[in-house]
């Protein structure tokens, strides 16, 4: 790995090439793209920075390696990460050219990856006004909302990934009923006045795949650019080609954050198949890679064994290896596997130290998820069945907020 002071000196060198000579920067950037590598157009929309910090921390491989093809996912001159709003050395309107430059068609091909949630915006049919909830940069003296971007940017990319759950599904919704009544007592009054199919939020965020447990429509249902990228995941196309005007595809890397070797692997796996040096991941009903998503946290977890021989915590701040689910852990319907091999170089994982999955990788989250320490409502309350092994993972659910009895 790279220490964090040569890191800081390779970018602070890299910011001050880039704002010395501009035009040599644009001028390298489009024979970068000649030389055939894939540019990442990385976007962050109403976020909170954790898919980045995750992006960054990322060591299976890293970020350096994947960027300077050091590593054993994507070689030499594969990929260019030409707009992360962290990362990249250029800001300020240099920063947006980059942006301008991609949804003119000047640095294809790329893959999109979005990251945060994206509201509507005045254009779409929401109030006045709403054009100010998520912006990045002016025109002729107006914002460009962050939906703008995406309606300019989807038809360019020749695949798109979401990092986050914000970004795959629309994230934090909250107590909508509470939400109401205390924002119009507030005098803001925007409830009820999205368009149609937008997330039940102050700001209508959605992500860019539908919600199928609270009924939220993603952009991909909702934004005519993202027809392609629609054709793909309703099964309606299978991409022949990258850059197919009809069927594009789209894959979603959801969490809270989203785990980093995740991100880029999966980044990787579409650059890699723009390059057509492998086949597209496949992807389970929520538009997520099976090879990462496939098993649940449950059939992934260190404390399955205590699990399986019935031995469970009696409350959630016990100091022992017993399985949690009787304290509210949602492992048994979400869907990941960092309990199994470690959030950063093999450590870390909710279950493995001490707290409890909660389901941040599902669409529903985190609404349908919550009380975190309340267990799961479907799964039978006495303790011989769960002992037995009776219902876990047995039944599907659509709903996790049921009022459910203790464990006796």
């Amino acid at each position: 790995m790279i220490d964090r002071r040569t890191l800081i000196k390779a970018g602070l060198t890299t910011a001050l090439l880039a704002s010395v000579n501009w035009d040599k920067a644009i001028r390298t950037a489009a024979e970068t793209v000649a030389s055939g590598a894939i540019n990442i157009i990385w976007f962050e929309a109403a976020a909170c920075d954790g898919d980045t910090e995750s992006a960054i921390q990322a060591t299976d491989p890293d970020l350096i390696q994947v960027l300077l093809g050091k590593s054993y996912v994507v070689p030499p001159g594969t990929v260019a990460l030409r707009f992360q709003h962290v990362v990249m050395p250029e800001w300020g309107e240099r920063a947006l050219e980059v942006l301008h430059l991609a949804a003119a068609g000047r640095l294809d091909p790329f893959v999109l990856v979005l990251e945060g949630a994206v509201p509507p915006d005045e254009k779409a049919g929401a109030p006045p006004g709403s054009d100010m909830f998520c912006f990045v940069g002016e025109e002729n003296g107006k914002p460009i909302t962050c939906l703008e971007w995406m309606r300019r940017l989807l038809p360019r990319a020749v695949a798109f990934v979401s990092v986050g759950n914000c970004a795959s599904y629309g994230g934090f919704a909250g107590n909508y009923v509470w939400e109401k009544d205390y924002f119009r007592r507030m005098g803001f009054d925007y409830f009820d006045k999205f368009p149609s199919g937008y997330g039940k939020s102050p700001t209508g965020n959605v992500g860019f795949f539908d919600d199928k447990r609270r009924g939220h429509k993603g952009l991909v249902h909702l934004l005519p650019e993202a027809e392609p990228f629609r054709r793909f995941i309703d099964g309606e196309c299978v991409p022949t080609a990258p850059g197919q005007a009809n069927c594009r595809p789209a894959v979603a890397v959801p969490g809270c954050p989203a785990n980093g070797n995740g991100i880029l692997k999966t980044v990787a796996n579409l650059v890699l198949w723009v390059k057509g040096l492998m086949p597209l991941p496949e992807l389970d009903e929520f538009a997520r890679p099976k090879f990462i998503f496939g098993p649940t946290v449950h059939e992934n977890c260190p404390r399955a064994a205590w699990y399986a021989a019935g031995d469970f915590r009696k409350t959630a701040g016990e100091n022992n290896a017993k399985c949690l689910y009787a304290v509210g852990c949602k492992g048994p319907v979400a869907h990941c596997p960092w309990n199994r091999v470690g959030w950063i170089n093999g450590v870390g994982g909710p279950t493995r130290t001490g707290g409890v999955c909660i389901g941040c990788t599902e669409p529903g989250f985190m609404d349908a998820f919550e009380p975190y320490y309340q267990k799961l409502p479907y799964v039978p309350a006495s303790y011989e069945s769960l002992k037995m092994g009776i219902g876990i993972g047995a039944v599907s659910y659509t709903h996790l907020t049921l009022p459910t009895s203790d464990l006796v």
